[in-house]
């Protein structure tokens, strides 16, 4: 298998949960790391003690600092060897209630930042593969990707729309030595749903009455590292067992779901509420 020492990475979101977890393992692994992140100064913090990562303020959802954050690593680096799409916002509650300026910063984030990030990057990628071998794209995307369930309906959409994505990316670039993968996570223990939710960052000290009920994610990022020296493109659920979520999309199972779920609205909603409120407040 391949090393990811003296690797030049990318990783989006790099300052809380998934992303930080990831920064922190592949820097220590030897990799020359770029990250990024909306707050400077919660980035600052992550990165602190760690040596060779740059931080760069810059929000995926944004074309400028897109364009920006890749020029960054060119800069920094002279080359591009791989990026970890990471960066991502959610949100729990019924279509019917959410504001749309989430619904269009849902999309933004999670899958215009997706696809376009990668459009910026792939020539850069692309001549990393003919230079030294290979070269990665790993997106982190979620198993709400395979099984549709409220109260994450737009989010599970976003998600979908960048599986389908990495699967027409990897019949694009496999062959000139580019790896697509995609990481799936279950539920993470991460801000995730009070960030999505418009509560500010945490600090250490704090983050832990924010955090959602789910795995540690610096098991996530173990799958990132196994990803960026596997010898070819990985779909993997985190935990594996979590792959069952597919089972969610095949006759008579999704039928069942449609019928059985959609009694449930009002009950979804209440807990979706409490859960908000226990995160945010």
């Amino acid at each position: 298998m391949a090393a990811v020492s003296n690797r030049v990475v990318l990783v989006t979101g790099g300052s809380a949960g998934i992303g930080r977890s990831t920064v922190t393992l592949l820097a220590r692994a030897g990799a020359r790391v770029v990250t990024c992140a909306r707050g400077g100064e919660r980035l600052a913090e992550a990165l602190a003690g760690l040596p060779g990562v740059t931080g760069v303020v810059a929000d995926v959802a944004d074309a400028g600092d897109r364009a920006r954050l890749v020029e960054r690593v060119l800069a920094e680096h002279g080359r591009l060897d791989a990026v970890v799409l990471n960066a991502g916002v959610g949100w729990a509650g019924l279509v019917e209630d959410m504001p749309g300026e989430v619904v269009e910063g849902l999309v933004a984030a999670n899958l215009t930042g997706v696809v376009e990030l990668t459009r910026l990057a792939l020539p850069h990628l692309l001549s990393a593969a003919r230079e030294r071998g290979r070269a990665d794209v790993v997106t982190i995307a979620s198993v709400a990707a395979w099984s549709q369930v409220p109260p994450l309906t737009v989010y599970s959409a976003t998600k979908a729309g960048v599986h389908g994505f990495v699967k027409g990316l990897r019949r694009e670039v496999t062959a000139r030595g580019v790896r697509v993968h995609t990481v799936n996570p279950g539920p993470v223990a991460t801000e995730w749903l009070a960030r999505g939710h418009g509560a500010p960052p945490a600090s250490d000290a704090d983050a832990p009455e924010r955090l959602s009920r789910g795995i540690d994610s610096r098991r996530v990022a173990a799958q990132v590292e196994r990803c960026l020296t596997a010898p070819r493109s990985r779909t993997v659920a985190v935990p594996r067992w979590m792959g069952l979520a597919r089972l969610g999309e095949v006759p008579p199972v999704d039928r069942v779901l449609d019928a059985v779920l959609s009694r449930q609205a009002g009950r979804i909603r209440r807990i979706a509420a409490r859960s908000v409120e226990r995160r945010t407040r």
